[in-house]
């Protein structure tokens, strides 16, 4: 996976190759015109995600929403964010259940279940695959079986971000969580985040914040593929 960075409208688009994927961070309002049409004449037929971090963001940006609906982006992340210091930190329990760090004999198993409860996820196993080494991954195995697991990135000096926690149950969320937690801060990190899907149950922003979590704004995806606009436009 090769990913290069250029700036249009003094916005920085992120290219990735092979896949054909653009990455927008917070697409101002009155560039996106611009930017999409140049999109459209240099990259016909790659995927843009667009993603909204009310943290980055902050008071005098507001997501472009109009400018979605036309070009049929779909939403396909929506989160509100969470972070946590280390000396806020309690560690959970859970220490019954079979987790440990994701070894490259099991990346088949785990890339199998990933891809099948995120189809729509940027981080794909293929892509995860090619950089297993900013990332942090445990699994959780029940009678030998692979059920669950937890995706943290840990590119960044003094944070790591979770991206992913795949959980049957309040216990297993909750034990996956602390364990990456504390994996990361043995590992010298200070600050965690963590973006936890709306739809995801009420019980995990409960769990986040009995382990040392505070909820710090929000975040949204969106996805527009160039060949499914062109379908809606046919409709």
């Amino acid at each position: 996976m090769n990913t290069t960075m250029v700036k249009v409208e003094d916005t920085e688009l992120f290219i990735t190759e092979p896949e054909k994927s653009i990455q927008i961070n917070d697409l101002p309002e009155d560039k996106a015109e611009v930017i999409w049409k140049w999109i459209l004449v240099n990259y016909p037929d790659y995927e843009t995600f667009f993603s909204f971090n009310s943290e980055r963001m902050g008071n005098n940006h507001e997501i472009p929403t109009e400018f979605l609906a036309e070009i049929n982006a779909q939403l396909v992340d929506d989160a509100l964010n969470f972070s946590l210091n280390v000396k806020d930190f309690t560690p959970g329990n859970g220490d019954e259940l079979e987790i440990r760090v994701l070894t490259e004999a099991e990346f088949a198993g785990f890339a199998k279940l990933h891809d099948h409860c995120s189809p729509n996820f940027f981080w794909t196993s293929k892509r995860l695959q090619e950089r297993l080494d900013i990332w942090q991954i445990h699994t959780l195995e029940t009678d030998g079986n692979l059920v669950g697991y937890v995706m943290t990135m840990i590119t960044n000096q003094n944070f790591a971000e979770i991206f992913k926690i795949k959980s049957n149950n309040e216990l297993e969320f909750k034990a996956l969580l602390s364990t990456t937690c504390q994996a990361a801060f043995t590992n010298g990190k200070t600050e965690i985040l963590y973006m936890i899907e709306k739809i995801a149950p009420t019980s995990h922003q409960q769990v986040a914040i009995n382990l040392g979590f505070k909820e710090t704004g929000f975040y949204k995806g969106f996805r527009a593929a160039i060949n499914e606009v062109k379908e809606n436009e046919n409709i």
